[in-house]
Parts: structure tokens; C-alpha cells; sequence
């Protein structure tokens, strides 16, 4: 790739390399044929399996930076800017970037440049947007936040026609730089599936992510989600664009679902003027998702039958409503850690396995997030049917010790939740009550989908 600004760097330092966006960069580079480094803590991560198939070493130690680093990336993870390995990157005249100002870097030599945005369910949508990409034969190249979906990996390099990235709105390194990392990115078009309250260290509240979404919006071509009414009053702000293109169950979108159904092969839905299609994940809010790849695709000049053929085979991104483990009871791992991801898995789940019951098992992912939302999360996870609460997990960006809430403050009350303080109590707790043909979620952006090993070996109560 002619690329000015990637063409001056041949090695390059990761800090926090481990993380899913961060593993996928260093992927990407390593095919543009970079020297790829980095740094991260020894415990397992979901990413270990991509870094290990690519060769990619990294160092445990956070003390030294080697000596012939040109261009060094950080995010919001090991304290961004204040890690001592930043300020000795910068105290060498190193190069020091950003991972969302080193995306927008890369993207800008691609010929066709999408945005997959939305505070819920865009690694879903701009997976499966990559993945029918590649079944067209296209060879696109993208960047996705799982480190696998199916046989393919999150981040890859191929050729320059088409560019999917998953544009996240969280900050560059809060609460330095609360700028939203997809501001630094300059698509062609954004598809966008909803618009909520999250992150609270970065957004003041609902009325300042709408505001940051519609700065990100303007002058694009975009694909967006009718039926959410935050969208809706965004969209309805933007004036003079013709390239806004609506989906939804709503009759007033341009794409409109019609009949749709679940059941355990996957779901079907009928998109009005344009036939059937069918897939082979779960649920309303996938068949939503599904419906904004089939536009994206149809503005891209692809042929109707051919987008229906091409969605088949994608059983989701890893993490996803993953079913793990099939025996006497089904284990089900998800990364949904806000509200509504956990209202709409659930919910999902209730239309894929049908009459059998719902225990989910949950770590909150931050305290600033599980303080913000706390009776959002008690009335999502009681669409269960019994539901286990581990401790917080905390991210490598917060201080415990400036919080008081913990995961007891979600279950207060509650008939269907209970507080685990360990894994083990966990495991009792939950053998006491698990009978044949239960479906066990683990659910949480923390480290609980390590736990399948040990539920699959509960004991079923006869």
C-alpha cells in the first residue's frame, strides 16, 4: 500500500497488544509487512490463539521499550499516555500515536471506506459484512473487535476496494482524551444500529453521545436503524444529505422487515420488495443487523440473489451468542455487558431455545458503568430465568478504589438473582439447581468465558 504516513515506520510497538482491537492492528501490519512488538500482562486472553498463529512475541515487561521502535501505539488500556513506556517512546522522539488516529491513517488508501457504528451490536454487524465481502470473492480488507468469526479472523489485509472497520465511540485515553476514537476516522459510509447511554466516563449522558454521533454523521452516506428513536432525532438533525438510507420493522423505512421467525437453525425475515432472506443467527436484533449488511451490499452495486446466497454460513462473531457446549445442558458464552445487549440475547435466546430455561451467569464489566445503570441491568437480567451475579471486573482504565458499588447493588431485592462472591460458591450454587436441557449463559466483557471448562463438568440434577 502506498500509504505517506505507514510508509516511514518498519517497527512498531503495541502497548496493551492483547487487546482485541489493538491484536487485530498488529495483524493487519504484520501482513503489510511491518516488525510488529509489544507488551501485555502474562494471564490468558481471548487473543492469545491470533497473536500465536501470526508469531507475534510480546513482552511481559512494562520497563523496557526496545531500541529500534519508529512508531509506538497506544489506547486507554495500561494508563495510555502515563505509561512509562509512552513517555520514554516520546522522550526518544519515537513516533506515539493513537490506535483510532492509526486506523484513520490506514483507512485513507481504500477505495470504498465503511463504518460499522452503535453502541450495540456493530462487531455482529461488521463481521457479517466482511464475512459476505469474502464470499463474494471480493478480498476485502477490515478490522472487526473479535479475534475470530467462524474460520476467519477479525483483522486482516487483502486488497483495496473495500474497507469494513467497527467504529467504536468510546475515547481515545479518558479521562485525558475523552475524544471519541471513531471521530478520527473518515469513512465513505456509516451504517449505524443504535444509539444509547454507555460509557460514562467518557459521555455525560444520552443528550452528549447523540451530539457526538451526529458530528460523526455529517456529510457521510448512511445506512441506519429507523426503529431507534435516539437515530431517528439524530438523522432528523442532518440536512441536505440524500444518502441517508433507512432499515427497520418500522413502515416508515426504506428497507422494511416484514414476517420474521427464530427457531434453533437460525432466523428468517422477509425484507418488503426484495424477497426472503435467511440466516443462520439468532434473534430480532440480529435480523436487524443482517438487514443493514443487505443494504450496505446493495449499495454497493451487489446483486439481490447473490447477497441472499452470501449471508448463509455466518454463525456469528466469536463471544456472540457462542454456544460452547452441547451435552446434558447447553453452555452459551456472550460479550454483552450493557442493558440492553443483555435484554436483547436473552430475548433472542427465548426464540432459539424454546421452553427450556434461562440461567445466566454475569460479571459487570466496570464500576463506572454498573453505577450508571444499575436498575437497567436488575430488569434485563431477570428476563432470565435465574441469574448468578460474580464480582465486578474491572478495567485496566479505572481505580477500584474511587467506587463503591459492587454487583450485591444489582441483585437487592431480587427473586431471581443471587450474589456469588467466587467461583467456586458459583459452582455449588449452580449445581444445586441445574437440571437437564437448561441453557447456562456466561455473559460479560470480563474474563467469565474462561468458566465454560469448569460448568461443563456440573453436575445435572435428575
Amino acid at each position: 500500500m502506498n500509504n505517506k504516513f505507514l510508509n516511514q515506520f518498519k517497527n512498531i510497538f503495541f502497548l496493551g497488544i492483547k487487546g482485541v482491537a489493538m491484536t487485530n492492528l498488529a495483524v493487519f501490519l504484520k501482513k503489510m509487512r511491518k516488525n510488529i512488538y509489544g507488551v501485555d500482562v502474562e494471564e490468558e486472553f481471548i487473543t492469545d490463539k491470533l497473536l500465536s498463529k501470526y508469531n507475534i512475541l510480546y513482552q511481559n515487561n512494562f520497563n523496557n521499550l526496545p531500541e529500534n521502535i519508529d512508531l509506538f501505539v497506544y489506547s486507554a488500556a495500561h494508563q495510555g499516555l502515563n505509561n512509562p513506556l509512552t513517555k520514554e517512546a516520546k522522550k526518544r522522539m519515537i513516533t506515539v500515536i493513537s490506535q483510532a488516529e492509526l486506523l484513520g491513517e490506514i483507512m485513507k488508501n481504500f477505495q470504498n471506506k465503511i463504518a460499522v457504528s452503535g453502541c450495540h451490536g456493530k462487531t455482529t454487524t461488521s463481521s457479517l459484512l466482511s464475512y459476505a465481502l469474502l464470499k463474494l470473492n471480493q478480498k476485502p480488507s477490515y478490522i472487526v473487535g473479535v479475534p475470530f468469526f467462524g474460520d476467519y479472523q477479525g483483522g486482516d489485509y487483502q486488497e483495496k476496494k473495500y474497507f469494513v472497520v467497527e467504529a467504536d465511540e468510546y475515547g481515545i485515553n479518558p479521562p485525558i482524551d475523552k475524544m471519541p476514537k471513531f471521530l478520527k476516522l473518515n469513512p465513505d459510509w456509516i451504517i449505524c444500529t443504535n444509539i444509547d447511554f454507555d460509557h460514562p466516563d467518557v459521555y455525560k449522558d444520552i443528550k452528549d453521545t447523540k451530539s457526538v454521533f451526529l458530528k460523526f454523521f455529517q456529510s457521510k452516506k448512511l445506512i441506519v436503524n429507523i426503529d431507534d428513536e435516539n437515530i431517528k432525532e439524530v438523522v432528523g438533525k442532518i440536512k441536505n444529505n440524500q444518502n441517508i438510507y433507512t432499515y427497520g420493522f418500522s413502515d416508515k423505512a426504506d428497507y422494511q422487515i416484514l414476517d420474521w421467525q427464530v427457531n434453533e437453525d437460525g432466523s428468517k425475515f422477509t425484507i418488503k420488495n426484495l424477497g426472503e432472506f435467511k440466516i443462520d443467527i439468532f434473534g430480532k436484533h440480529n435480523i436487524l443487523n443482517a438487514t443493514a449488511v443487505i443494504v450496505q451490499l446493495l449499495k454497493l452495486g451487489f446483486d439481490v440473489d447473490k447477497v441472499k446466497e452470501n449471508l448463509k454460513g455466518f454463525i456469528g462473531a466469536k463471544r456472540r451468542m457462542e454456544l460452547v457446549f452441547k451435552g446434558d445442558f447447553y453452555i452459551v458464552d456472550d460479550y454483552a455487558h450493557h442493558p440492553q445487549e443483555i435484554k436483547a440475547t436473552l430475548e433472542a435466546a427465548r426464540e432459539r431455545f424454546k421452553n427450556k430455561r434461562l440461567i445466566v451467569i454475569f460479571q459487570p464489566h466496570t464500576y463506572s458503568r454498573t453505577m450508571s445503570l444499575l436498575n437497567d441491568f436488575k430488569e434485563s437480567l431477570e428476563v432470565a430465568d435465574i441469574g448468578f451475579l460474580l464480582p465486578i471486573f474491572a478495567s485496566a482504565r479505572e481505580n477500584k478504589g474511587d467506587f463503591t458499588v459492587s454487583s450485591k447493588d444489582i441483585v437487592s431485592n431480587s427473586k431471581k438473582l443471587f450474589y456469588c462472591e467466587n467461583e467456586d460458591q458459583l459452582l455449588k450454587n449452580l449445581e444445586k439447581i441445574l437440571k437437564k436441557n437448561d441453557v447456562v449463559f456466561t455473559m460479560g466483557a470480563g474474563d467469565i468465558y474462561k468458566l465454560k471448562v469448569k460448568i461443563q463438568n456440573a453436575k445435572v440434577k435428575s
